[in-house]
């Protein structure tokens, strides 16, 4: 059941790559509309298989461990974007697409009152979704077979 559930992942990843290459797919209307609420709707499906009880007596420790990476990554990312020299609205569109989703990158950009950043936030996010998925599922299997 596990390995047919990640199957499924990585085939509706792959393939979701490989038709967005596609010039016919890519000019169908709504279709970022239509993947956002796909992306909704996998998150639910996968929210609903949470076991509450032991989420609620690991909360403590998923708490301080989700605060020390974020945090981890804001910092590495300003480090980097100040060598880089990136503009202080990149790395704020940047960061939101990492930490948040792509789907909230319109809604910084407007705050910031720069629509020249929306393309950079969602490249950013949406690559971020294609690594993390495979990484993701490749690290989980690692640690599964060292015994962690």
């Amino acid at each position: 059941e596990d390995i047919a559930f990640v199957a499924a992942i990585l085939t509706i990843s792959t393939l979701g790559i490989v038709f967005s290459f596609v010039p016919r797919i890519r000019n169908i209307k709504m279709t970022y509309q239509a993947g956002n609420y796909f992306i909704l709707i996998f998150c639910l499906v996968v929210s609903s298989m949470a076991d509450f009880n032991r989420l609620v007596s690991t909360a403590p420790i998923m708490l301080a461990y989700v605060t020390f990476t974020i945090a981890l990554c804001i910092v590495l990312h300003v480090a980097l974007a100040r060598i880089f020299k990136i503009d202080t609205d990149t790395v704020i569109i940047t960061s939101v697409a990492g930490i948040c989703s792509p789907p909230l990158v319109p809604m910084v950009a407007s705050a910031l009152k720069n629509k020249e950043i929306v393309l950079s936030g969602v490249m950013t996010g949406i690559i971020g979704w294609v690594i993390g998925t495979y990484l993701g599922i490749s690290l989980s299997y690692i640690l599964r077979a060292t015994g962690a």
